[in-house]
């Protein structure tokens, strides 16, 4: 091992031991110079300027702890006491090979560990005697790591005493194959054609062939080029009581049923006559949980869509078969779309095929690594975690020139246009000089060779997708015939790739090198020369490279060899879930879809880009983009969400979740998978949206009062001279105030996600789309006081709290839940700054009217308002004796409602429920609209 090696080493072992709040440059740097001392010590001479170098690059990438809700109840907390007694010779191998073989960095490792920790930590201890089952789901962004999340779970789980380990992948082939090739790599550490005994050098692979103790055997029932089917299933002898026992399987009925059939070879009769195979702990991955898995079967003529006695579709009933012949089950459901999984009835509870596949126990977030190009890097969307405002990656490219080639609504029988599109030929050149430039880079610079790979999804027909397969290989061709030629046709050629190096590739890389937010992810530049000097064999492997990947097709994607492959993949379905392209750099993508799941799936540009990212690009529509930043919204609102839920301690059975619904065409998942929810389009047109439940950790409280300082401070100088609030009977208000602080003031407050209406992100959305309209642009501020025994203190004054009934049962409003009113708004604080014939109606009886006029609505009140103006009503909530030493000393809880006027040009935004949710809504709902109890002002 070279000297700078075994400093690295040394020093990231020495980094790793350190809390994280403590890895500051200077503790780099002190680190760097001791490991420099160590070595020279021993004849070793390395300069601590290049240790603390090296280490400042492995160590820039920071990745967000994973988040997790879990229902605790019959949950025997277990990894902790054994953690210490388990040999993770699995996990040891596969920590190993990420380090040292795969590239990965150290803090990525890191953040693996700690959560399939988590992830194994909800799981039950595979010792626990008795019968028990767990259910779970983990979801994160496309192509962010999930394979290498399970991959890594399996190594623990067996380590831990699991016996039996089943991997569903999708209904392709080709992904069971690049699945199970994985797990052979990085899991077994050997082909699986092979047993152990059947091994020889040859046959050891990736962790196998580290000079690392081997764990105990585990055989694979499955190969690469084997699934279980009927004559495997005839002809495998392994015991899975002798030895532990992996199958990677495609979700296929029949190929489940075999695996059923087989199992239930082994098990025994139980008291209430049930079979069961004892004392073998399942884990059951079901990758992709999504697709196939979900039943999306119609309820029985006369049932509810509900209805949980009725018989499931034939793949759910063989996962659900699967895990009921075990006595200890676990099943963990991964995905990056788990919007179909959140809508399962969370209440079946089927006579045969018992409980559905809701994931009732846990559901695990996964953030991805700030060195991951999501979907909000890539359309420069508001990056929550990382606190910036992004810009969109200057890689996108629009197509506009395709309808004549291949039109949307084209059948399988459609003929392709003679020539291909002007932003196809762009593309392809595009990825020309993509690949070159990565092979430059490894040739002059001594970059790490990788796969190059260019995406072509434009149909989902097979014949259409063989004609354009022959179409790109003529073109590649004979641009490489061209190459060479001295002529005119072979210097137009030059000179058009020399152009398009000139007038994108250059100012691109530029713009990227500078930004400080994409750490290891641009590459050292190279020049011309160099990248013309290697174009001549790109193209070459470029037209031999092309290959059509569906289910009639010959062609594999094989990325398994040591040489880098150059591919060009033309495909669809098989093209659009799960399976990995490897070195992607260029996508053509005019696939539309009308759901969520299925188009952030064909998202395969979204990953990593390590040294690479500047010669990436997509070439797609303005539409489709529209549509993927909708959907990335959609997305992060789930993820905030479940953030939330992780905050304060919720179950997934306790609430409910939503997703956002509607954008032009899209929906969220298929109508099937959406049988257990419901569609709610609220609009805040004339609306009273209010926090009837409120969050109260100690953080949310304290960032809520802060925020209601600072909207004090600026509704007193926003005209920009300082002026006194105006006092009313009970708190005191400001008129003329801009949208600008109300926005402020909404933007990112803690609230509960179980305010559907009151949501802040929906209202800031709200009030900016009316701004456009010349609508709510300007506001009354008020802050109500009350008479409750609390006082508090704000902006120098001393202030009672507001009192009001509790809704919830005070086993509920504990810090770290929600704190539920059954309403906050008095209906005379509606109409705080209007003049007095504007909330005061008249009266009648029997048509006569009455000389004392009554109080207007709160809904005749808001049609009153100007369109132009808003109030914003912020109520500081008395929590009440029940909370007492958990929240902050003297610190109300901070609720607000708007009272918002009619417009005509507001329009609805819809949310998909599922059932759980809506239950709650209703809940909320029976009680809105009563007043505060006597005296609660």
């Amino acid at each position: 091992m070279d000297p700078l090696t075994l400093a690295l080493r040394t020093a990231e072992a020495m980094l790793l031991e350190t809390e994280k709040s403590n890895r500051t440059p200077e503790t780099l740097r002190s680190i760097a110079e001791t490991v420099r001392i160590m070595l020279a010590a021993t004849g070793k001479d390395v300069s601590a300027n290049q240790i603390a170098r090296e280490l400042e690059a492995r160590f820039e990438v920071w990745v967000p702890p994973a988040v997790y809700v879990e229902d605790p109840y019959d949950h025997q907390h277990w990894l902790t006491d054994r953690q210490e007694k388990i040999e993770w010779a699995y996990w040891d191998r596969y920590r190993t090979w990420l380090t040292h073989r795969s590239g990965w960095k150290p803090p990525t490792v890191e953040a693996l560990n700690d959560s399939t920790n988590t992830v194994l930590s909800l799981l039950e201890s595979p010792e626990r005697p008795g019968e028990w089952s767990v259910k779970g789901l983990t979801y994160g962004q496309v192509q962010s790591g999930k394979t290498a999340n399970y991959t890594g779970l399996i190594c623990k789980a067996v380590d831990a005493g699991y016996q039996v380990v089943v991997v569903l992948t999708g209904a392709h082939e080709s992904l069971r194959h690049q699945t199970q090739a994985r797990l052979d790599l990085e899991f077994l550490g050997f082909n699986s054609r092979f047993t152990r005994q059947q091994t020889n050098d040859s046959t050891y692979i990736g962790v196998g062939n580290l000079n690392l103790k081997n764990p105990p055997l585990c055989l694979s029932i499955t190969t690469r080029d084997k699934d279980f089917s009927a004559s495997v299933f005839e002809s495998t002898p392994v015991d899975p009581r002798r030895v532990r026992l992996l199958a990677v399987v495609k979700k296929n009925a029949r190929i489940l049923e075999n695996l059923r059939d087989w199992l239930g070879n082994f098990t025994a009769t139980q008291d209430d006559g049930r079979q069961l195979i004892r004392d073998l702990p399942l884990l059951l991955i079901d990758d992709e949980a999504d697709y196939a898995s979900v039943d999306t079967r119609k309820p029985r003529r006369g049932k509810s869509a509900s209805d949980s006695e009725h018989d499931p579709t034939r793949i759910n009933q063989c996962i659900r078969d699967l895990l009921n012949l075990f006595e200890k089950r676990a099943y963990v459901g991964y995905t990056a779309t788990p919007f179909a999984n959140i809508f399962i009835n969370d209440q079946t509870n089927h006579p045969d095929f018992k409980d559905d596949l809701f994931p009732r126990n846990f559901m695990v977030a996964l953030r991805p690594p700030t060195n991951y190009c999501g979907p909000e890097v890539v359309f420069g969307l508001d990056d929550a975690s990382a606190d910036v405002i992004r810009d969109p990656l200057p890689v996108i490219r629009a197509v506009a020139d395709e309808k004549l080639w291949i039109p949307d609504n084209h059948g399988k029988e459609h003929q392709l246009h003679r020539l291909l599109p002007d932003s196809l030929r762009h593309a392809l050149d595009s990825f020309v000089l993509a690949t070159a430039v990565r092979k430059a880079r490894t040739k002059y610079l001594g970059s790490r060779p990788g796969h190059n790979t260019m995406l072509v999804h434009v149909t989902r027909f097979k014949a259409v997708q063989v004609a354009v397969a022959q179409q790109l290989t003529a073109h590649l061709t004979g641009m490489e015939n061209l190459w060479g030629d001295r002529g005119s046709a072979g210097s137009a050629l030059q000179l058009r790739l020399r152009e398009l190096w000139e007038s994108d590739f250059v100012p691109t890389y530029t713009e990227l090198a500078e930004r400080s937010d994409l750490p290891g992810l641009v590459g050292e530049a190279v020049a011309w020369k160099q990248v013309e000097s290697v174009i001549a064999g790109v193209l070459s492997e470029c037209a031999a490279g092309v290959k059509t990947i569906n289910g009639d097709a010959a062609d594999v994607l094989e990325y398994e060899a040591s040489t880098p492959a150059t591919v060009v993949a033309v495909g669809g379905d098989k093209l659009s879930r799960g399976l990995t392209l490897e070195g992607l750099t260029v996508s053509y993508y005019l696939r539309t879809s009308k759901t969520y799941d299925t188009l952030m799936q064909m998202g395969r540009w979204f990953g990593y880009r390590p040294g690479y990212l500047d010669v990436t690009r997509l070439y797609t529509t303005k539409d489709l983009v529209d549509s993927y930043v909708h959907v990335t919204r959609a997305n992060r609102e789930l993820m905030d969400l479940v953030s939330y839920l992780a905050e304060t301690g919720r179950k997934p059975k306790d609430v409910g979740l939503r997703v956002h619904d509607g954008y032009e065409h899209l929906q969220v998942t298929a109508a099937s998978k959406m049988r257990n929810s419901t569609t709610v389009s609220l609009c805040s047109s004339g609306q009273r949206p209010e926090t009837l439940y409120m969050r109260t950790n100690e953080q949310a409280v304290r960032d809520n009062y802060a925020r209601l300082e600072r909207l004090v401070t600026a509704v007193e100088g926003c005209d920009g001279v300082p002026q006194p609030l105006r006092h009313g009977a009970q708190g005191f208000f400001r008129q003329g105030v801009p949208a600008s602080t109300v926005l402020r003031f909404l933007d990112g407050f803690a609230a509960s996600p179980r305010t559907l209406q009151a949501n802040p992100q929906t209202l800031v959305d709200y009030i900016s789309r009316q701004n456009t309209h010349g609508e709510l642009t300007r506001w009354t501020v008020a802050v109500t006081t009350g008479n409750a025994p609390r006082s508090f203190t704000l902006d120098g004054r001393e202030l009672r709290m507001v009192r009001r009934k509790l809704a919830g049962l005070q086993e509920t409003i504990r810090a770290g839940t929600d704190y539920q009113v059954g309403v906050l708004v008095s209906p005379v604080h509606e109409a705080i700054g209007l003049p007095a014939d504007a909330y005061r109606q008249p009266t009648s009886v029997a048509g006569v009217a009455s000389k004392t006029p009554s109080r207007a609505s709160g809904h005749v009140i808001r049609s009153r308002r100007d369109p132009g103006e808003g109030l914003l009503l912020v109520y500081p909530v008395d929590p009440g004796d029940q909370v007492d030493g958990v929240l902050p000393e003297g610190l109300p809880l901070i609720g607000y409602a708007l009272s918002l006027p009619v417009s005509t040009t507001a329009r609805p935004k819809r949310y998909r429920v599922n059932d759980i949710y809506l239950r709650e809504l209703q809940r909320i709902l029976s009680g809105a609209g009563e007043d505060p109890e006597e005296g609660e002002e």
